[in-house]
Order: C-alpha cells, then sequence, then structure tokens
C-alpha cells in the first residue's frame, strides 16, 4: 500500500525528530516529504538524516499563509495513487496502516477527524524532557478536525483554506465511519507555547493585515492565560 505524508517546516528542530517518530511508528512505511520554508535551524539536516525527503521554499522571510494553502492543495499531486496526508509539523494524525487498508476496503476515500489539543509540561523550548507519544491531557477542538488524510486516485482537489481548517474535496467522496484522531501538538509547555507565538508573530505582521494569523500574538499575558486556561481545563486520555 502506497502511503505518503508531506508536512511543512519553518525551524522545527524541537518537534521534527517526534513527529517523524510518530508516523513511522504507525505507518512504518510511508515516505515522508518535508517542504521547508529555508529554515535558519537545522530542520533539514534533522530531517535528511531521518530519512525524509526534503524540498525548499521560499517566502522572502515572512511567514505567507497563501503559499502554504498553495502547497497543502498541489505537492501531493505527484502522487498517483495511495493513502496521502498532509499536514503541518506539528500535527499528529492518528491511523495505522491496517486501519488505512480497512478504510480501503469499505470504500472510503477521506478520512473522519476530530482534533485533540494535546497538553504538555515540558520545561525546555528543545522538548529534550517530554514524550509527545505519551502525553495524557488533551481538550477537544473542532478547529483541528481536519480532512488530512484522502485517496489519491479518488481525489483530484481538496481546495483547503487557511490552515486547512476548511476544504471543498472533488472527486469521489466516501468519509469514514470511523472517526480518528488528529493530536495538534502546539500547547507543550508554558516557555515553548510562549516562543513558539513569539517567533510567529514576528513573521505574521502581513498575513495579520489580511485577516489571518491573528491568533499569535505578542503580549505575554494572552499567551500565558491562554496556555494556563489550556491546562485548567483539560481531559485525561485513559
Amino acid at each position: 500500500m502506497n502511503i505518503n505524508v508531506f508536512l511543512l517546516c519553518y525551524n522545527e528542530s524541537a518537534i521534527l525528530p517526534h513527529t517523524i517518530k510518530h508516523y513511522k511508528k504507525y505507518l512504518p512505511s510511508c515516505k515522508i516529504t518535508i517542504y521547508d520554508n529555508e529554515s535558519t535551524d537545522n530542520s533539514v539536516e534533522i530531517a535528511k538524516e531521518l530519512g525524509c525527503s526534503v524540498v525548499s521554499w521560499n517566502s522572502k522571510g515572512i511567514s505567507d499563509e497563501f503559499i502554504r494553502i498553495n502547497l497543502r492543495n498541489n505537492v501531493w499531486k505527484e502522487v498517483n495513487s495511495g493513502w496521502i496526508i498532509m499536514a503541518d509539523m506539528d500535527e499528529f494524525v492518528c491511523i495505522t496502516e491496517d486501519e488505512l487498508m480497512n478504510e480501503m476496503k469499505l470504500g472510503t476515500t477521506i478520512l473522519k477527524i476530530q482534533g485533540y489539543e494535546m497538553i504538555g509540561e515540558t520545561e525546555t523550548l528543545d522538548l529534550s524532557d517530554i514524550d509527545l507519544q505519551e502525553i495524557k491531557k488533551y481538550l477537544e477542538e473542532n478547529a483541528e478536525s481536519k480532512h488530512l488524510c484522502f485517496l489519491r486516485e479518488a481525489i483530484k482537489e481538496m481546495k483547503y483554506g487557511p490552515g486547512s481548517h476548511t476544504c471543498n474535496p472533488v472527486g469521489n467522496k466516501v468519509y469514514s465511519s470511523t472517526t480518528y484522531i488528529n493530536k495538534h501538538m502546539n500547547f507543550l509547555g508554558l516557555n515553548y507555547y510562549k516562543n513558539k507565538t513569539l517567533k510567529r508573530y514576528e513573521r505574521s505582521h502581513q498575513m495579520r493585515r489580511r485577516g489571518m494569523s491573528r491568533h499569535y500574538t505578542s503580549d505575554i499575558a494572552k499567551i500565558e492565560t491562554r496556555y494556563l486556561g489550556h491546562i485548567k481545563n483539560c481531559k485525561y486520555i485513559l
């Protein structure tokens, strides 16, 4: 069975090894391709060491959601058949090869997915003190309930909107009766989340002027309140 995972990347050296570990654990025969926005850290080196293909793309030093939309809607078209996962580096789609095989037998062409915000408590910026696979705290997050996995030969277009939060697939659309999980690895620790938010805020001024990326802020109090609110209201996976 052919499985291709496409991941967008910019300075993701901390989380990248965890992401690759996740997909290789559950989809050991998958091919992983990283679309890297000219990272300035060692994301590319790590990705290559872990056996991923890397394709570079340029956004002239800013966070450009319009380019990302175009990439999400087109990079997978180089593949002619099999399952596609089109995700960001902090999105862990939870599906096994056996489950994908079964969905194919059932005639499924797009997975139904429920988003979870996973809540970690790392004290580091490099995630060296945490195993993302073992995080048990979460909040259900419908904004992360994205159609990130689909069957290439059945789907001709996905027509993703900003952040892939919406889409309008074109083709033979048969959604799975089973709902799978997308683990969004964003709130992994207060300092980690604060650092990530501030870095993305710095690069997203143009997008915010155009009505996107408004969840990024430089207001430290707001960032801390958001993280602590997730900690306070989280549930536990049994």
